[in-house]
């Protein structure tokens, strides 16, 4: 009887994470649709647990810091980046020092741009693909411009990318799901595998940016922690 139980609540997970996910492909616009099968939603669902345990401890840790908030970066407009200096130099000017401060900044859906490096960004086209200017060229991004930003970059001068808000303390972490499920789109698109386009995905991660098995799994930990959260996906 609870080996029926078992397999019976198994199946109905198994069919609400199928409805959940062709309700999250029919939202996409149609340049960003994968076929959908069984083998698909397994490859997006699959080994979700890698990372969670170190992230969990970073985001405990920044709970515990002084003004603990998090910025969700669903888009790729960064927004988030720009808000994470301007918070910096705010609570400075207000007596809070940068290495007190608990910032975290969460990449998920398309802010995943943000996580790779110039090579897979120029090897995918991602700029193309996420629909990413590079503010230099107003053409679509063959690089991450936003990680170590060139004067022009951000609207205002002065203004860390990933690397420097990484060096002054602020977390990042980016969404595994996203990086698999972009992997099924980018793979389709061109032509290719999509292991191994995920697989190139997680390499050209930046060193430091932390995986999380989603976006909203990390997310979901801000209350319990007491860390702010601000959506960062409008200006």
């Amino acid at each position: 009887m609870k080996a029926n139980q078992f397999h019976s609540r198994r199946n109905f997970i198994g069919t609400i994470a199928k409805g959940a996910a062709l309700t999250g492909l029919s939202l996409l616009p149609s340049y960003m649709k994968a076929d959908y099968d069984e083998e698909s939603l397994r490859f997006a669902l699959g080994n979700l647990s890698e990372g969670g345990k170190d992230l969990d401890k970073e985001i405990k840790r920044v709970g515990g810091m002084s003004h603990p908030v998090a910025y969700d970066i669903s888009q790729a407009i960064p927004w988030g980046i720009i808000w994470s200096n301007v918070y910096y130099m705010t609570n400075g000017e207000t007596g809070t020092e940068a290495k007190d401060l608990g910032i975290l900044n969460v990449l998920r859906h398309h802010g995943m741009f943000y996580a790779l490096n110039d090579e897979t960004v120029e090897k995918y086209k991602l700029g193309e693909f996420f629909h990413v200017t590079d503010p230099l060229t107003g053409k679509p991004a063959l690089n991450n411009p936003y990680y170590d930003p060139k004067d022009g970059v951000f609207p205002l001068p002065g203004l860390g990318g990933v690397k420097q808000l990484q060096e002054m303390g602020t977390v990042f972490c980016v969404c595994d799901m996203a990086r698999k499920v972009n992997a099924m789109f980018i793979a389709q698109k061109m032509g290719l595998d999509k292991d191994e386009v995920y697989k190139d995905l997680v390499a050209g991660t930046h060193d430091g940016i932390l995986p999380a098995p989603s976006g909203v799994w990390a997310l979901g930990r801000l209350a319990e922690n007491g860390i702010a959260y601000i959506d960062a996906s409008v200006g």
